[in-house]
């Protein structure tokens, strides 16, 4: 520790800060209680941690193109993507995942978004 340091103030939290932080074990909580009942993913194999990385991921892929699209997609279609992107990422692992992910959002971009992310699932 510096000489000053000790007089240094921590940076105050953003709300968004504040909001990811209640809102993480939600989103986690929501997501585990949807995959016990369909014995699906996200499963033990999934850390809490990346559960709300992949959730992070997608949201902020999928919101993009939807700008560049100028269209809003709903959350509760987000959380149908985000959920269907769970099982990529257990069933075929990180690299996959991103250029599933890739070839997703080209695709949604292009010709519009698929019919089955057109569910409005929802977490809480």
């Amino acid at each position: 520790m510096g000489l000053f340091d000790r007089f240094k103030k921590k940076q105050p939290k953003t709300m968004l800060d504040k909001v990811q932080e209640l809102a993480g074990p939600l989103i986690v909580n929501g997501y585990r209680q949807l995959a016990a009942a369909n014995g699906t993913a996200p499963t033990a194999k999934t850390s809490d941690q990346k559960i709300i990385e992949i959730y992070q991921q997608v949201g902020s892929a999928f919101g993009e193109a939807s700008k560049e699209r100028n269209e809003h997609l709903p959350a509760g279609y987000m959380n149908t993507i985000v959920f269907k992107f769970f099982q990529v990422y257990e069933m075929m692992g990180d690299t996959m995942f991103y250029e599933h992910l890739k070839y997703e959002v080209d695709k949604y971009i292009n010709e519009g978004l698929r019919d089955d992310y057109k569910k409005d699932l929802k977490l809480f």
